[in-house]
């Protein structure tokens, strides 16, 4: 038997079960908000660009893609794994920076043409949401990161392993170390 042969003998694929528990609660409102909110840019900013076409086709086509970026959100906040959260965070970077920097221009008058857009004076038309949500998103991301999860559950178990081996190792008063 060849070197090659025996290596592909040895190989076993086994299948990744996921144990993670299901989101519940606040996470699916979130992704809930999040998709709604997307629904809400995407639907009239497609509708007049089919229309007229020609009115405010740079408006229009920045308001499809911030629909777009808050429904990818959604399903980047839905879904809990490596690639996602990878894809969300650079997808909260966008939306954050559209927001400040379409709001800075709007709030200093040296873009007025963009007063029309989601992101303008920082959302003030919708709330203020297109500034929180991916705010909001973003701290939600960070504390239900599974691998920082697993470090803090780590570094708890070996605390309370380390503790609970100094308990065991002081002599208790009144008797002698051996006994």
């Amino acid at each position: 038997m060849t070197t090659h042969e025996h290596a592909q003998q040895e190989l076993v694929v086994r299948g990744v079960e996921d144990r993670r528990r299901p989101a519940r609660g606040l996470s699916r409102l979130l992704v809930l908000v999040l998709a709604v909110f997307g629904l809400v840019l995407l639907s009239p900013s497609t509708v007049s660009l089919i229309r007229d076409p020609m009115s405010a086709p740079v408006l229009g086509s920045l308001n499809v893609v911030a629909g777009l970026l808050y429904l990818l959100l959604a399903v980047c906040v839905a879904h809990n794994g490596r690639r996602m959260r990878i894809i969300g965070w650079m997808t909260l970077a966008t939306l954050l920076t559209g927001a400040v920097l379409f709001g800075l221009l709007t709030w200093t008058g040296t873009a007025m043409e963009l007063s029309a857009s989601v992101w303008a004076d920082g959302g003030r038309k919708h709330l203020y949401l297109p500034l929180l949500l991916p705010l909001v998103a973003g701290v939600w991301m960070w504390f239900s990161d599974p691998r920082r999860i697993v470090v803090t559950a780590e570094r708890m178990e070996g605390l309370g392993q380390s503790i609970s081996g100094r308990r065991a190792e002081r002599p208790r008063p009144g008797r002698r170390p051996g006994e």
